[in-house]
């Protein structure tokens, strides 16, 4: 199971996901273990997958041959379009039907530049169709740990970046924080550590690449003072904030 958080930012794309993966028998659950969910291509393109594993292989594969074809060089929906097109038959060449009620069981969140502008492009679960991510819906997450982190990642949103788009470093902040609440408020499923990709210009030429483990960390120190700042709040300011009285019931 996964939980997976994409941000389209002004200067780039931030993706981040859990590492947990769970080997079945079946539908039985037989061991967890550790993998990673997010790729790079090309030094270019982030691709993050939720569901099956053996799909997401296919799938990662296939953009990569899309990338060596330079079609990530054509417009930013054409490309998309490309991309489920080739997915969606190379699943059903080996049988595989989509379910009525879980489609392929597979989704993806991808990044790229296209036009020499970054782009967010999601893959539902249930169609494999792709959405561009942008403008007022420009951050989203996917997999069993959505119930838990779009809340959150809303209220990241509306808090800490003022409702509007953020830039690279404060969405990495706020991607990281928004796994890891989710991944300590769930159930089961989803589990450290956490992986963050970004997609964002490095000497002019657009980058993609997966944070190191140092500057991970200093997310997580960061969150810890935010916490404690929250959590030491002093009771007198909540007492002493002036509430509204409420209007008179009309006669």
């Amino acid at each position: 199971m996964t939980v997976l958080v994409g941000v389209c930012c002004t200067d780039g794309v931030v993706i981040g996901a859990d590492s947990m993966a769970t080997s079945v028998h079946g539908s039985s659950g037989l061991m967890q273990i550790t993998i990673d969910k997010i790729h790079v291509v090309g030094d270019r393109v982030i691709v993050a997958g939720s569901g099956s594993v053996g799909l997401g292989q296919r799938f990662v594969s296939i953009v990569e041959e899309h990338w060596k074809n330079k079609a990530f060089q054509q417009p930013p929906l054409v490309c998309a379009k490309s991309l489920s097109t080739h997915t969606i038959k190379d699943f059903k060449s080996t049988g595989l039907t989509p379910n009525p009620h879980t489609g392929f069981n597979y989704g993806a969140l991808l990044a790229a530049p296209l036009i020499d502008k970054p782009h967010l492009i999601e893959y539902g679960i249930l169609d494999f169709q792709p959405e561009i991510r942008q403008g007022k819906m420009n951050f989203l997450s996917m997999g069993s740990g959505q119930i838990l982190a779009e809340p959150f990642l809303a209220f990241i949103k509306r808090v800490l970046w003022d409702d509007e788009v953020p830039n690279v470093k404060n969405a990495i902040f706020g991607v990281f924080w928004t796994l890891s609440h989710a991944i300590k408020c769930a159930p089961g499923n989803v589990g450290l550590p956490i992986n963050i990709a970004t997609l964002q210009k490095r000497g002019g030429q657009w980058k993609a690449e997966i944070l190191d483990e140092e500057i991970l960390q200093e997310q997580e120190q960061h969150i810890g003072v935010v916490e404690d700042r929250i959590r030491n709040l002093p009771i007198e300011v909540i007492e002493q904030a002036k509430a509204e009285k409420l209007p008179a019931p009309p006669a």
